[in-house]
């Protein structure tokens, strides 16, 4: 009876510590890593390469000077293999009363990469469920139009050459909505969509679409061992948290973010993705992850 006594404690002690360990993983370690994917959109019709830095989920406060550090870092990578401009899919800060020290250190970190991006949950409700405070989505982007970052909420831009359309938060409810399905049937050419959620990419013409780009999932953010992530903030289930997939049937990216409200993460590194769109021939950048989405036949 006392050796099982003492198995049992031997074996307790070690699950807590094994817990323990864990969780600094989580809140030290996994947190400050960055994962730099090359996303490959391969089609035969596109005529010359561009390459474009995607970022999401930043979730800035003057003070998150690692999430700077990691900002800095991706776009050094990317403006070194040619990238023309950065593509944020929101939730790039969590208070507006913050947005104009923000944005300035945000524009530090980009150095001289043109940036857009598109509206999150976090731009418009703040940071945590049960603050009063309601962030100003236009407040937010005057801010930071001043330092060069353009929103593209409903809109289409061409950059390089290339149309993109940005759909903003439309909360909970999946699907892009009417205006942003006549706005891509209105494009020149198939477009880039930069969208938050996945959920908001539903209901688009998929042949007008040539790539979809996300946020909003983390990946999972914790992705317990032998359980997954517990919980996805996305109505329409997705075939996984992140990566490379098709959402309605458009060839879509879901990048894990770089940043989070609550710094932890466990099994979804944060992630910033180079997008390049080619014909497909052979190229030579150093990366994490190669990843190839092309077109179906």
């Amino acid at each position: 009876h006392t050796d099982r006594v003492r198995s049992l404690a031997l074996l307790w002690s070690v699950a807590v510590g094994e817990g323990l360990l864990l969780g600094l993983y989580a809140l030290l370690v996994e947190p400050s890593r960055l994962a730099l994917t090359l996303v490959r959109r391969i089609d035969p019709a596109i005529e010359r390469p561009r390459r474009f830095l995607l970022l999401s989920d930043t979730h800035l406060h003057p003070w998150s000077r690692r999430t700077f550090h990691r900002i800095a870092r991706a776009a050094a990578w990317a403006r070194s293999a040619g990238a023309t401009h950065a593509l944020i899919a929101g939730d790039v800060l969590e208070t507006d009363e913050e947005a104009d020290v923000i944005a300035a250190r945000l524009r530090h970190a980009l150095g001289n990469l043109p940036a857009v991006y598109v509206s999150g949950n976090h731009e418009v409700k703040g940071d945590f469920w049960w603050q009063r405070h309601r962030n100003d989505s236009r407040r937010i982007g005057e801010a930071m139009a001043r330092h060069g970052i353009e929103r593209i909420d409903e809109r289409l831009v061409e950059l390089d050459g290339i149309p993109v359309m940005g759909i903003g938060w439309r909360g909970w409810r999946p699907g892009a909505g009417r205006e942003a399905a006549r706005l891509l049937a209105t494009s020149p050419r198939p477009a880039i969509v930069l969208a938050h959620s996945p959920d908001h990419v539903r209901g688009l013409p998929s042949g007008r679409a040539l790539l979809a780009l996300c946020g909003h999932t983390h990946g999972g953010q914790v992705r317990v061992p032998g359980i997954g992530a517990p919980w996805i903030p996305v109505r329409v289930p997705l075939p996984r948290v992140a990566g490379a997939m098709h959402v309605d049937g458009i060839p879509s990216y879901v990048c894990r973010g770089i940043g989070a409200t609550i710094p932890l993460r466990l099994g979804a590194v944060p992630e910033a993705a180079l997008i390049e769109l080619s014909c497909g021939d052979p190229v030579s950048i150093e990366a994490t992850k190669v990843v190839e989405i092309r077109t179906r036949g």
